[in-house]
C-alpha cells in the first residue's frame, strides 16, 4: 500500500537525517510538502539544496514558488533571473519570470515578456502558453487594458472549471445579439460572479435575452438584481467543459436558448466601444425585498441608538486562510489579503472616529469565530448574517464599507456603496495598479500596502477616508 502523503514527507525527513548532504532527500521533503498542501515551507529547504546544488531547477523553481505564496514576490522574481542561464523550456521560464515581475509590480516587462511567451509556435493548449495568457491577461487588465479579456477567456480551458451545454454553440464575438436567447454559465468565485454579471447590461443592450446561472448561496442576490433575466441556481462546474448539471437541465431548455456564453466571455463585449462603458463594471446589486425590509427596520433602530453617527461596514479576513486541507495557493493568498486583528482595532479604537462612527461586522458568525472579534465600538447584524442576501442588505443600509479585497469588497462596490477596499502590496487587477481608483469599478476607494504585509499606513488613510466623509 503506498504511503500517504504525510509519511511521504516523515520519510524523507528521515532520509535526510541520515544522509544530510544528499540533495534528492531534499527534493523528496520539497515534493512532499507541496503534496501536504504547506508549499511555504519548502524555502529553507530549497536553499539548502541550492548550497550542494547550485544550478538544480528544482530547487530554484522550489525556491521561487515558496517565496510567492509567502508574498515576496520581487526576491522571486529575482530568483529567476539569477538562474537564468539554466536549461528551463523557454515557455515555462516566460511564463513564471513574467507572473512573479507582475506580482511585484513590474507591470510593463511582465507584459513584455508574457507577450512573447503567447505569441509562441507552442499548442494553444500547452500548459505554461495558457499560464502566460492568464497572467499576461490579468497584467493588461490591471492597467485599464480591456485587451486583457481576449487573454482572460483561455482560463476556460485551463484553470477555471466551466460548463457546456452543448446543444447550442459558444457565443464566438457576435455583436448584433437581437433575436439571441443567451445562456450565460457561472464559475470562478463569489466576487467574480457579482463583478462579471455587471456586464450584463451590455448583452442586454445588444438584444439578447439572457438566464444567468450561479452558485446557489448568491441565487436570490443574483435574482433580485437582475430582473429581466433568467436566473437559475447550479452547481459550480469544477473541471473544463463539464456537463450541465441535471437539476439544472430543465430550466436551461425551457429556456431554449440559441447560444452560451461563459462568464468569463461576459466583459469581452464590451472591450472594443467608443467611447468604453463608464464604469465597465456598473453597480446593480440589491437584496431581495424580504431582507431589505428586516434590514431597514434594523437600521432605523441603531441609528437611533448611535445618532449622528456614520454606519461603516468592516470584513478584514479571509475566511481561506483558515482551514489546513486547502491548497496552499488559496490558503496564502487569503492570508496575505486578510488584515490582523490588532490593526483593524486601530480602527474601531480610534479615539477621534469612535464620536463620529459605530462599525458593523459583515463577517458571517462562524467565520468570525475563527477569525477574531474586534474589541472597540462594533455592532452586529441583529436579524443575522446567514446568506449573501443578508450580507447585501445589510450593506445597503450603511453609510460605507471598509474591507480587504474579497467578495465582500466586490458585494459592496457592486452595490454602488462607497467603499474602501484594503489592498495588499500584489493587489489584483480590478482595483488597478497605481492610485486610489479602480479602472473597472467606480465606488471603490483603493487603499494600497506600499510594502507586503505593511498594513499600518493602509489602516491610517483608511482612517483618513473616514474622518473625511
Amino acid at each position: 500500500m503506498p504511503l500517504d502523503p504525510e509519511q511521504q514527507l516523515l520519510e524523507a525527513f528521515a532520509a535526510h537525517t541520515r544522509s544530510p548532504f544528499a540533495p534528492a532527500h531534499l527534493i523528496q521533503i520539497c515534493e512532499a510538502l507541496v503534496r501536504v498542501f504547506r508549499d511555504e515551507h519548502m524555502l529553507p529547504w530549497a536553499e539548502k539544496g541550492l548550497t550542494l546544488d547550485p544550478r538544480n531547477r528544482s530547487f530554484v523553481h522550489a525556491r521561487a514558488r515558496a517565496l510567492r505564496l509567502l508574498g515576496r514576490h520581487e526576491q522571486a522574481a529575482q530568483t529567476w533571473l539569477d538562474f537564468a542561464s539554466l536549461d528551463w523550456s523557454p515557455l515555462f521560464y516566460q511564463a513564471r519570470l513574467g507572473r512573479d515581475l507582475y506580482l511585484s509590480g513590474d507591470t510593463a516587462r511582465a507584459i513584455e515578456i508574457l507577450e512573447r511567451a503567447v505569441q509562441s509556435a507552442a499548442a494553444d493548449d500547452d500548459p505554461n502558453k495558457l499560464r502566460a495568457h492568464k497572467w499576461l491577461s490579468e497584467a493588461l487588465l490591471s492597467t485599464g487594458d480591456a485587451r486583457g479579456f481576449a487573454h482572460w477567456v483561455k482560463r476556460n480551458v485551463r484553470d477555471s472549471g466551466s460548463a457546456r451545454y452543448s446543444a447550442v454553440p459558444m457565443w464566438d464575438g457576435q455583436r448584433d445579439l437581437r433575436g439571441e436567447r443567451v445562456l450565460v454559465t457561472h464559475q470562478m468565485g463569489y466576487g467574480d460572479q457579482f463583478m462579471l454579471f455587471g456586464s450584463i447590461r451590455h448583452w442586454r443592450a445588444a438584444g439578447a435575452q439572457v438566464m444567468v446561472t450561479c452558485d446557489a448561496v448568491i441565487h436570490s442576490v443574483i435574482e433580485a438584481s437582475l430582473p429581466d433575466c433568467s436566473v437559475v441556481a447550479a452547481a459550480r462546474p469544477l473541471r473544463q467543459y463539464s456537463p450541465i448539471d441535471a437539476g439544472t437541465l430543465p430550466a436551461i431548455e425551457a429556456f431554449a436558448p440559441t447560444m452560451q456564453a461563459t462568464l468569463l466571455h461576459l466583459p469581452m463585449l464590451a472591450a472594443h466601444d467608443e467611447p468604453r462603458p463608464s464604469p465597465y463594471f456598473e453597480p446593480y446589486l440589491r437584496a431581495p425585498e424580504a431582507q431589505r425590509e428586516r434590514a431597514a427596520t434594523w437600521a432605523h433602530t441603531l441609528r437611533a441608538q448611535y445618532a449622528g453617527k456614520l454606519l461603516i461596514g468592516v470584513f478584514w479576513d479571509c475566511a481561506q486562510r483558515h482551514p489546513h486541507d486547502t491548497p496552499s495557493k488559496e490558503r496564502n493568498w487569503a492570508a496575505l489579503r486578510s488584515l490582523p486583528l490588532e490593526a483593524l482595532e486601530r480602527l474601531t479604537q480610534h479615539p477621534q472616529l469612535a464620536s463620529r462612527v459605530h462599525f458593523v461586522s459583515l463577517h458571517h458568525p462562524v467565520a468570525e469565530m475563527l477569525c477574531g472579534s474586534p474589541r472597540g465600538n462594533v455592532a452586529y447584524y441583529a436579524p443575522g448574517i446567514t446568506t449573501f442576501a443578508d450580507t447585501e442588505a445589510c450593506i445597503e443600509q450603511l453609510d460605507a464599507v471598509i474591507s480587504v479585497d474579497s467578495g465582500v469588497a466586490n458585494l459592496a462596490v457592486m452595490s454602488g456603496k462607497p467603499t474602501a477596499v484594503l489592498l495588499n502590496a500584489a493587489g489584483e487587477w480590478r482595483w488597478g495598479r497605481t492610485g486610489t481608483h479602480s479602472p473597472w469599478m467606480r465606488d471603490a476607494h483603493v487603499l494600497r500596502q506600499p510594502t507586503m504585509g505593511d498594513w499600518d499606513g493602509v489602516v491610517s488613510r483608511a482612517a483618513e477616508w473616514l474622518l473625511q466623509r
